[in-house]
């Protein structure tokens, strides 16, 4: 995916998201900035049945969250980990959360695997990413954990995980509830 393609996602979900808070809404139009000569982006599968919604998905917003395609370098505040690629929906709740922690893919990306970028902290998404990146830990969602080389850990629910649970049940509400506040503490944390 080139720069542009990447960035405009970016754009798309950052509308979206403020489409569905109900602060903004803007028009947007990929079309006049498509480059005539450039070549169509490959099309991805769907790993994953699209949910029944009363609301139709905002167009593209499944796609803006994805880190860059290569590992991420640097020293971050705060990384994501989780043992495996999102779903479509999955990336599509880490842009929101992302977004509403004042960040942006770049500043705070989702990793995959080894090497760890150097974080000040490392928020988990899951009992299996914990498992594998830091084999001898143990914590369950909303507590903090430190690495024996002195890091700090978050241990998060998985978006996977909360996917699971159909929207109008009381056991999701609480689960994000949860969640938002044990993140909202990675924000004070670090700061906006």
């Amino acid at each position: 995916m080139d720069v542009i393609e990447y960035l405009l996602d970016g754009l798309e979900a950052e509308l979206a998201l403020e489409r569905e808070l109900g602060v903004r809404s803007v028009p947007f139009d990929r079309s006049l900035l498509e480059q005539p000569h450039a070549e169509p982006p490959p099309v991805q599968a769907a790993t994953s049945a699209p949910a029944a919604s009363s609301r139709a998905p905002a167009p593209g917003a499944g796609r803006a969250a994805k880190p860059p395609p290569t590992t991420p370098t640097g020293r971050f505040d705060f990384v994501f980990l989780h043992d495996r690629p999102l779903s479509e929906k999955g990336v599509e709740m880490m842009a929101k959360i992302v977004v509403a922690l004042g960040r942006t893919a770049e500043t705070a990306p989702i990793v995959l695997g080894a090497p760890l970028p150097e974080a000040r902290a490392y928020v988990v998404l899951g009992g299996l990413a914990l498992r594998k990146f830091f084999p001898g830990l143990r914590g369950s969602p909303g507590q903090w954990l430190k690495t024996p080389n002195g890091a700090d850990v978050l241990v998060s629910n998985s978006p996977e995980y909360i996917l699971r649970f159909d929207d109008a049940s009381p056991e999701l509400k609480t689960i994000k509830a949860n969640m938002w506040r044990s993140l909202k503490a990675v924000r004070q944390r670090f700061g906006q």
